[in-house]
Order: structure tokens, then sequence, then C-alpha cells
């Protein structure tokens, strides 16, 4: 067996990590592998080669299947948007071709699994304390205490670049120490960030990006990128990959407890909480803001913002959602100890 050559490897990592973000981001067009090639400055035999080394699958079995996730997560929260345009927007040349893949994929058809999956289709009012938008601000530090009180807020992220190592799986497994490997990924990010002085303790936060739904992709096919915010660009570099997040609108709820709990407030958030927001989720990346190391924690609690991206659904006249009113509250008050911040409260 040969040795495998570290640096050209790192080359090709690089290469693939920005094709991955160019399909994901262009997900409604052709993408044939000759023009993803010519994108990628690398021959069409070369590239199925080298996505494959480094991905597990070929091009066109990741450009299907992630085509068919980004519909099965529209169906499930896009309750207005036909099955015909959820196709024309997955990338799909026609329905019949969007159909019957989909079937094989997932063993139902897109009707069926709308009918089974939607958000919508079992419905479950939050009670009225947590149907209302928190004003107080949780307060969190060392050797002190954390107010638990639910708090859902509309946030805005303006655009900033995000340093970035991929890996695979989720920032939350059920146990803490399923959670070790994507916490030792932060780490080297961390890590990397200090030796070439781009951690600034007063502006740099440390981030998980969540591409893909785990009740949707299989557990091997989740991709996750550990990161840290940058005040300007850098090249990629081998393993480092580097991307330009667009300013976005996010209902961001904090939590602070262990794995198991904060699963469930997730699930919350997801499945009461956005079908009586007034707000859609709109398939962009989740973004997770850790705001501790849980290792360092006694008990293993996270303290995390965990951001939906969110849009506003359309209402006609003044019929708007009852939260565009909750989010125009007072600001905190000062005297209040602040955590990172890469969200910025709403109040227009």
């Amino acid at each position: 067996m040969r040795p495998i050559n570290v640096n050209l490897r790192q080359e090709h990592t690089a290469i693939i990590n920005k094709l991955i973000e160019y399909i994901n981001e262009h997900i409604e067009k052709s993408l044939e592998l000759k023009d993803l090639s010519e994108k990628a400055l690398v021959s069409p035999y070369h590239l199925h080669r080298v996505f494959k080394s480094i991905t597990g699958e070929t091009i066109h079995a990741y450009v299907t299947r992630i085509r068919l996730e980004k519909a099965a997560s529209k169906l499930k929260y896009y309750e207005t948007i036909d099955i015909s345009e959820i196709s024309r927007q997955c990338g799909f040349s026609s329905v019949s071709i969007f159909s019957r893949s989909f079937r094989n994929h997932f063993g139902v058809s897109a009707t069926e699994y709308r009918n089974t999956y939607s958000i919508n289709s079992n419905l479950r009012k939050f009670n009225s304390k947590n149907n209302q938008l928190e004003s107080k601000w949780l307060t969190y530090n060392e050797g002190g205490t954390i107010e638990l009180e639910p708090s859902i807020k509309i946030k805005r992220m303006k655009p900033c670049y995000i340093a970035y190592i991929r890996t695979n799986g989720r920032v939350l497994e059920k146990t803490f120490e399923e959670n070790r490997k994507h916490l030792e990924t932060m780490g080297s990010i961390f890590d990397w960030a200090c030796q070439h002085s781009l951690w600034n303790p007063s502006l740099s936060s440390l981030v998980s990006i969540e591409y893909q739904d785990p009740n949707v992709s299989g557990k091997k096919y989740l991709r996750l990128d550990c990161g840290v915010t940058l005040s300007k660009p850098i090249e990629s570099n081998g393993e480092i990959g580097c991307r330009l997040f667009p300013e976005a609108q996010y209902a961001v709820l904090r939590i602070f407890d262990t794995t198991m709990h904060a699963r469930e407030k997730i699930k919350q958030l997801w499945e009461e909480w956005l079908p009586n927001s007034g707000y859609y989720y709109n398939s962009r990346p989740v973004i997770i803001l850790h705001q501790n190391n849980p290792s360092w924690e006694p008990t293993h609690r996270y303290l995390i913002d965990y951001a939906i991206p969110v849009s506003p659904k359309q209402y006609p006249g003044k019929n708007h959602s009852h939260y565009r009113d909750e989010i125009r509250k007072p600001f905190p008050r000062p005297d209040l100890p602040r955590l990172t911040q890469l969200f910025e409260e709403e109040f227009s």
C-alpha cells in the first residue's frame, strides 16, 4: 500500500470543501460533472476520483442525496409550497423524476411523507407561558448561576466570515461521551485560531454549523462544521476552510443543560414553537453559538445559543405574527453582563 501524501490530501480536502459549498448553494442548478470540474479547476476524471476519496460518495450520489434531503426538509417545514415547486427548487428536471427518486430513497411518496412528517400535521399548542417571548436577559458567569426561563428571540446575524474544520455527526449526540469527537474538533479550530493570532476574546465566537436535519439524513451523512468567526477572510488551506455567511434572521434559543435535555428543548423548538410562531425555516444552515466548554462544567452542561434561520410568513393586511410585536420590547438592562454576541436583537 502506498503511503498517504498528507499535503496532497489536504489540497484535495480544500478543493472538495469549496465544491460542496458551491453545490449546496446552487442545488437548483443542473450541476453536471463537467461544469463542476471547471469550477474546481481539475479534470472531470480527477474530480470524480478525489470527491469519492474525500467524501465516500460519488458526485452524482451526493448531489442526488442532498437534493432529496432538502426536498424532504421543505415538505416538513414549507406547508404552502406545492410538490412541483419543491421539485424545481431542489434541482429536479421534472416532477416524475423527483417523485420516482423520492420514493426510491425514502420508501414513500412525497405526498405521504408530507402528510406524515409535516410539523403542521399534528400541531401541539405551546402552553401560554412558552408562547410568549421572554424579555429577561439570561446571564451566565463562571461559578455563578443562570436563569433557566425559556427564551426564544428573533435576532439578526450580520455578515461574517467563519473559518471551519469539517467533520461528521451533530453537536448534541445522545450522551456526552458521544460528543467528544465534536469537542475535540472545536478544540482544534480554537487552537488553530490562537496559533495564527486570529482569536480575539472580545470579538471572536466559536460556532458549530449543522447543514442537515438528523431526522432526514442518515447518521453517517450528517455534515458538521466546527468554526470560529473572523473579521476578514483567509485563504482555505487543507482541512481549514473559510466561507462568508450572509446577513440573516434567526430564531435563537439559549440553552444551559445536559445534552439529553438540550435535545428535548431543541425538538420542542422545531415541533411546537416554530409552527405557531409566524415564521418558517428557510433551509439555511443552523448555527450553534458556544458560550462554554461543557468539559469544564461539573455536570457537562452545554451553554449554547441554538439558532434556526427563519423568514416571516406572509399574512394579508394586519394579520401578522404576534411575535413581530414581541420583539419590540425594551433593550435588556445594561448592568447585566453579556456573553459572546453573534446575534443582534431586532427592534424594528
